[in-house]
């Protein structure tokens, strides 16, 4: 409620976008039509227009404030740029190059790479995001290297006193690029008259340099599809380009208070002459660190990739001092006293729920529970919503629904910034009010031990606590929140962000191996045995949470299945043949007493269980299409009313066979194909259908085999 009160035109932060890129990303999904474009030029400008894109250019070094022309170099790599510079040719290319006509010497044609050619109609997931969209795909980009043209977005908006052209001017040069194009489709002889051009916004580009999709229509490949929420008409960007020269729009200078274009330069320059690498490889086009972990580190939930991202950080982009400018140019660190803050513009909700500034009724009881920890650490909450639907699968809900049915969170008080997130744990100096690693190591054991101790007495919880973080690159709020989950009773958002949640054991474990690898001089040594000594006792805090949880769940009376987490209400996150499922246990349940199906999830079974993948799910090495067909039926049986019947299912011919095996196997061949059955769901007015027309179904039979008593090998016996 309080973001929808914020005023459309400030930098949001929108899923902790710490970039504008990010930000118009995340609050425009989708520009593929004039529409889209012209709110995209919209929110640029008021979140700083071109002056502000061009300083996060030359942060990322894309842009030479100098020149003010896109920079030719390996680091962050721009493939159009170079090809306009001439440092990338494309032999092959000169005869296609001639077909521009009178165009050639102001624009150039370029190729995709010969694989993503050869794969453009390729369904294989591996390629679809990279080929070709069209079996004839060309790419047309100008051999102007001045920034104005490094994207559509900006076209047009440069003032002219720092070298932009007007926007009629703009318009004309647009127009010529239509033209060019389309002659070069009709030039180069092969193409069909059915020609789409169409260009990427900034925010969902991959390349920070210009370029036009020319693809003939008539044979699309997948890749289209795929990238068609992205895929912006050329024509459309003309329509408001159109517009704007119509109402003489001219370019100004917005005049904005973040740092300086000329100290973006000099920081770049700084770090490298102080023998601190700083440069990005521009992966995807990205122009801020946290896209570039992203790019670098797409999953991140282990110790290794942890490791990965602090040696990223520290050896090639510059260090703590990169990442605090990046966040305070967009406002999530105030420059003066490096706390983080706590205002609506960019919304930091959990910096604000320390400071008091957002309340969450009713976390007050809650926040009792921390007992000791209380004064230094805090509980916060998910939306009502969001908790509410911890175990929707509706696409609405996965990915921001809480992630396990009990989901809390856990912060700091302590708003200084080192304490932002997980990467930069112990990177802050102290004469900056940072704590060295060992102190911070410690200060994490016993942020550990607070969340532990919560669920030790908040009651209610399992003994099965999960506690995780998301790292600064796939975090979505800018300000340290501690994910603390109960991990009998998961939903599918978990499995969503099953790539991103590091266990907070893996951060200790990095954290460390950093403080193992100090050395110093005696005080130094004294000071690594302090904190470590501390860290030791926040550890043993810990762990008497974690036996106290324990103890308490052994005390707690038992409860009827009805109330257990292994009862039939529960939601079973099954990993079958490698492709998971969810299913209501009570749905498997309705499957014939004794068989097989029936017994692996039998809580009175004394049977073999199933193996579990490495992430503690169930695992069955089943064929996912016909088990799925399976509990599909089960799920319509259990939704029919109790004086109804349901029909066999029909079954696809070229997988019948594989059903009826698998239904053999799992002793329920007879129960699912032997003829039509009776609901088991409470009748009521209206519930019951009219009769049908029934059909006779013949049950294959099968050699007669024993019930499932041992296990042989990796597979059941039955």
């Amino acid at each position: 409620q309080e973001i929808e009160e914020i005023k459309a035109g400030t930098f949001l932060g929108v899923e902790g976008a710490t970039s504008l890129k990010g930000e118009i990303c995340g609050r425009i999904p989708i520009i593929n039509d004039a529409s889209m474009f012209r709110e995209a030029r919209h929110l640029f400008q008021q979140l700083g227009g071109a002056q502000a894109l061009k300083e996060e250019l030359a942060f990322a070094g894309f842009v030479d404030p100098a020149t003010d022309e896109l920079r030719v170099q390996d680091k962050p790599f721009n493939v159009f740029a170079h090809m306009a510079a001439g440092k990338l040719k494309q032999p092959d290319l000169q005869s296609e190059q001639d077909a521009l006509g009178e165009f050639k010497s102001k624009f150039l044609i370029c190729a995709n790479r010969a694989d993503n050619d050869r794969h453009w109609d390729s369904n294989d997931p591996k390629w679809i995001p990279k080929a070709s969209m069209a079996r004839r795909h060309r790419f047309l980009t100008t051999k102007d290297l001045h920034w104005q043209w490094f994207n559509m977005l900006v076209v047009g908006l440069v003032p002219k006193e720092e070298g932009g052209m007007d926007i009629r001017s703009t318009l004309a040069e647009v127009e010529q690029m239509k033209a060019a194009a389309l002659l070069y489709a009709k030039n180069i002889g092969g193409w069909s008259d059915q020609v789409g051009l169409f260009v990427n916004i900034f925010g969902h580009n991959n390349v920070n340099s210009l370029f036009v999709h020319i693809l003939d229509m008539s044979e699309l490949g997948p890749g289209f599809s795929f990238q068609s929420f992205k895929n912006c008409p050329l024509d459309a960007v003309l329509k408001v380009l159109r517009e704007e020269a119509a109402s003489n729009l001219v370019a100004t200078p917005i005049k904005i208070t973040k740092p300086s274009i000329g100290k973006a330069a000099v920081r770049r320059q700084s770090v490298s002459q102080g023998g601190v690498p700083f440069f990005f490889a521009g992966t995807d086009g990205a122009t801020s660190l946290k896209a570039e972990l992203i790019g670098r580190v797409p999953v991140m939930k282990d110790a290794s990739s942890y490791r990965e991202a602090r040696r990223l950080l520290l050896e090639e982009l510059g260090g703590y001092r990169t990442l605090r400018e990046e966040l305070i140019r967009h406002g999530f660190v105030n420059e003066e006293t490096n706390h983080l803050t706590t205002d609506t513009n960019p919304f930091n909700i959990f910096a604000r729920v320390v400071a008091g500034k957002t309340a969450q009724p009713g976390m007050e009881e809650e926040q009792q529970h921390l007992g000791e920890f209380k004064d230094k650490f805090m509980i916060c909450c998910n939306r009502p919503e969001n908790d509410a639907h911890w175990d929707s699968e509706d696409v609405e809900w996965v990915g921001k629904a809480s992630m396990s049915c009990r989901h809390r969170f856990l912060t700091t008080k302590d708003l200084h910034w080192q304490w932002f997130n997980a990467l930069s744990f112990g990177l802050v100096p102290p004469n900056e009010g940072g704590l060295d690693i060992s102190a911070a190591l410690a200060e994490l054991e016993e942020m550990k031990a607070a969340a532990l101790r919560y669920t030790a007495n908040v009651g209610g919880w399992s003994d099965k606590v999960g506690l995780f973080f998301h790292v600064f690159g796939h975090n979505s709020v800018n300000s340290l929140h501690m994910h603390i989950l109960d991990m009998s009773a998961l939903g599918p958002t978990f499995w969503k962000y099953e790539y991103k949640n590091i266990p907070v054991d893996h951060v200790i474990k990095v954290l460390s191996e950093e403080v193992a690898t100090m050395t110093g001089n005696r005080t130094r040594s004294r000071q690594l045995q302090e904190v470590t000594e501390a860290a030791t006792l926040a550890a043993q805090a810990a762990t008497q949470a974690m036996i106290a949880v324990a103890s308490k769940v052994q005390q707690q009376p038992s409860r009827s299945p009805s109330q257990s987490v292994n009862s039939s209400s529960d939601i079973l996150m099954l990993n079958v043949g490698g492709e998971l499922i969810s299913v209501a246990k009570e749905t498997l349940m309705l499957a014939p007493e004794g068989s097989l199906l029936c017994n692996l999830f039998s809580t009175e079974w004394d049977g073999p269980r199933p193996d579990q993948d490495p992430h503690g799910r169930v695992f069955l090495d089943f064929p996912p299409r016909a088990f799925k067909a399976i509990v599909d039926h089960l799920r319509l049986l259990r939704l029919t009313p109790e004086d109804a019947i349901l029909d066999p299912p029909a079954v696809p011919r070229e997988c019948r066979k594989e059903f009826e095996d698998l239904a053999w196997l799992l002793g329920v061949q007879r129960f699912v194909l032997a003829g039509p059955l009776w609901g088991t769901a409470p009748a009521g007015p209206g519930m019951g259908r009219p009769p049908r027309r029934r059909t006779c179904f013949c049950v294959r039979r099968q050699p007669a085999r024993k019930s499932m008593s041992s296990r042989t090998g990796k597979g059941f016996v039955v």
